[in-house]
């Protein structure tokens, strides 16, 4: 991988030689969590039947087509040249790998199960470090121009992704895909998914909810790249390029992949500090969650828990869902109504063992974020409060209670199943 894509990272380092905030030294391996799921290896199309084949000039890319098929071959082959130079040769995200070597195979399938995708075939043996080798599959119903380029950019990062971290989970595969097409491909399809992401806001970032929702969750992604990166992709392709894995044989066959280190230790290690000195990956997961309540995220704003009129007496809300790890919750207050010079009492309570970040955002009617102040509280704390003033020119307040992670360790998407947690919000106009 070209060395520029290893220094878009924001202080830049790997997990051994990370400090934590305190300055002491940090353990000099990953935490330890279970093995990830490895998918099986699956045969390309191809092997049922010869499919025409017709490969780049340009990029060791070919598409094929089955027998008496009438697709746009020259044109996906023409979309794949288009990705090829934007994610490979500019971003620098690793070129994929053919099962059998040589060039990349994309196959055009008339309504696959999965489209706009990479099939893993197996892991090359020998790599060194868990190399994984793929097959693209695009839908050959994919109309030409802004969708099909979609569509070989999705295929393509998803390769990449196969060769560089082939453990990373398959919801954050999908997700750092899509962020890395929207680079390629600014063409009107950026935002797909977004809103099945913004309907339900109090799931992780990693949740395989569905495929509308992961591609939503490159928003995550898109805006770690806006906020630290020191170049377009540089943040995703970066972590893939420090996170490999070396995965034995036997666990292998087993289907599991060795997933230490992992991309979120890259980011904790490499994020510490950004904010703040002494500032976390947690607090830019808690970061995240308050970007998302506006533009350029909203609309579509993510779905409020609660959405109320100007509390003229104390009112005490309890979260309608438990909120996951990298997850959030919203309360939406109206100021229609208030007195002048009014303010509003604000007192959180949320269970045990979760670490959340509570924020009040004073907007104004066109949804942008006219003040943010936020809800200072121990890290461990259970309880946070605030009295909020300077409303006059407020139209609305959204109140962003994120959860960035459990009290016992630190949140890793192949862990197993996350706690959601639950929380209870009192307001009062004053």
């Amino acid at each position: 991988m070209a060395l520029a894509a290893l220094i878009g990272l924001v202080g830049l380092v790997t997990t051994a030689a990370a400090s934590s905030p305190d300055g002491s030294a940090a353990p000099a391996t990953p935490t330890a969590i279970a093995p990830a799921a490895a998918p099986l290896p699956q045969p390309p199309p191809a092997a049922a039947a010869p499919w025409a084949r017709a490969c780049s000039t340009r990029h060791p890319a070919c598409v094929r087509t089955p027998p008496g098929a009438l697709v746009h071959a020259s044109a996906a082959l023409a979309a794949i040249d288009r990705a090829w130079d934007a994610l490979v040769d500019v971003v620098g995200a690793p070129a994929p790998e053919n099962a059998f070597g040589g060039a990349w195979d994309v196959y055009l399938v008339d309504a696959p199960p999965v489209a706009d995708a990479a099939v893993y075939t197996g892991n090359d043996p020998r790599g060194y470090f868990d190399r994984g080798q793929s097959f693209g599959v695009i839908d050959a119903r994919t109309e030409p121009g802004c969708a099909l380029d979609r569509a070989a950019a999705r295929a393509l990062a998803r390769a990449s992704l196969w060769r560089a971290a082939p453990a990373t989970d398959e919801a954050s595969a999908v997700a750092q895909s899509e962020a890395l097409a929207d680079l390629a491909t600014p063409c009107g399809h950026a935002g797909l998914g977004a809103a099945a992401y913004q309907a339900a806001p109090e799931r992780s970032v990693a949740a395989a909810v569905s495929p509308a929702f992961a591609r939503g969750a490159s928003m995550f992604y898109r805006w770690l790249d806006r906020r630290f990166g020191a170049r377009p992709g540089a943040i995703v392709v970066g972590a893939w390029a420090l996170a490999p894995t070396r995965t034995p044989a036997d666990t292998l066959v087993r289907g599991l992949w060795a997933n230490a280190p992992g991309q979120l230790d890259v980011l904790r290690a490499s994020l510490a500090n950004a904010l703040w000195t002494g500032s976390t990956l947690e607090d830019i997961f808690g970061g995240f969650a308050v970007a998302r309540a506006s533009p350029p995220f909203a609309p579509p704003e993510p779905a409020a828990a609660w959405a109320l009129a100007w509390p003229d007496h104390a009112r005490r809300l309890a979260s309608p869902h438990g909120v996951e790890p990298t997850g959030a919750s919203y309360v939406v207050i109206d100021h229609a109504g208030a007195p002048p010079g009014a303010r509003l009492r604000l007192e959180a309570q949320w269970e045990d063992y979760a670490r959340m970040r509570w924020t009040a955002l004073k907007m104004n009617a066109s949804g942008a974020a006219i003040g943010t102040v936020a809800m200072a509280a121990p890290d461990r704390a259970t309880h946070a409060s605030l009295t909020l003033e300077g409303l006059d020119e407020t139209d609305h307040v959204v109140v962003v209670g994120a959860n960035v992670g459990s009290t016992e360790h630190p949140f890793y998407p192949a862990q197993g199943e996350w706690e959601a947690h639950g929380w209870m919000l009192t307001v009062e106009g004053q």
